[in-house]
């Protein structure tokens, strides 16, 4: 079996130019619509610590409040950045398959984590203990995959899927999370809005095309998996369209007023 190549410099500077390119446009309309018609808002709720003697503690309740088209951007910046480090570095030939995936997982991870958070508060889960529950799960899957890429593959046997189904399986309980709250919300007749529903449906969309594309470089399956050059392209594009549809389908929420 193979295993994923260092993707080309012109791979990379294309993804590049894209992120880049979203982001700069996603700042001008944040900063538009926080001029005009203002930003969504969410937040994070502290629980007041307790004392051992039954008192509270300094922070009560705290909650923290920002703007989730502006969170997104954050998504969009790490991408961009981890994919301008590989860029450079494929074009000075120092890039690796090792240092290549590496970077890819890193940039997934933040994708994965930072996405998974917004999705949450956008639909109502606001508990801080939650809300860093939500983000190590999925963030720290991605280590998983990092693991997969470094198992000995051979011609026979899938030994090295395991690390991947590992990693399915914990990135879909922040899903399954956002998923109760959503049927516990329509039981308790205070549903989510319309918009808010459709953005979590395109960001698990784009989720699971994400990971389906990496079971494809994995096992591989598929023409577009079939090389490691191959494979290392499809990574890319895949990657590049985990930060980039969410932080449009957010971008667009916030624009339409929720």
């Amino acid at each position: 079996m193979i295993s994923p190549a260092a993707p080309s410099a012109r791979t990379l500077a294309t993804a590049g130019v894209v992120l880049a390119v979203q982001l700069l446009v996603s700042l001008v309309l944040v900063a538009t619509a926080a001029a005009g018609i203002g930003l969504l808002s969410v937040g994070v709720v502290f629980d007041p610590p307790v004392t051992s003697d039954g008192a509270f503690g300094l922070v009560f309740g705290a909650r923290v409040a920002f703007s989730p088209e502006v969170a997104m951007l954050s998504v969009l910046a790490v991408a961009g950045v981890v994919v301008a480090v590989a860029a450079f570095r494929a074009w000075r030939g120092t890039l690796t398959a090792q240092v290549a995936s590496t970077l890819h997982w890193v940039a997934v991870s933040q994708s994965l984590g930072i996405t998974i958070v917004i999705v949450a508060l956008l639909n109502g889960v606001d508990e801080a203990a939650t809300i860093v529950a939500l983000y190590a799960l999925a963030a720290g899957s991605a280590t998983l995959g990092w693991l997969s890429d470094r198992a000995e593959r051979a011609d026979t046997g899938r030994a090295h899927l395991w690390p991947y189904a590992f990693l399915t399986a914990l990135a879909i309980v922040p899903w399954g999370v956002v998923a109760l709250v959503q049927v516990t919300g329509l039981v308790v007749g205070a549903p989510a809005s319309a918009g808010v529903r459709v953005v979590t449906l395109v960001v698990l969309a784009a989720t699971a095309a994400w990971a389906a594309a990496e079971w494809a470089v994995a096992r591989p399956a598929g023409r577009a998996a079939q090389t490691p050059e191959a494979a290392a392209r499809l990574r890319v594009v895949v990657a590049t369209a985990l930060a980039g549809i969410p932080a449009a389908a957010v971008l667009v929420l916030g624009l339409i007023g929720g």
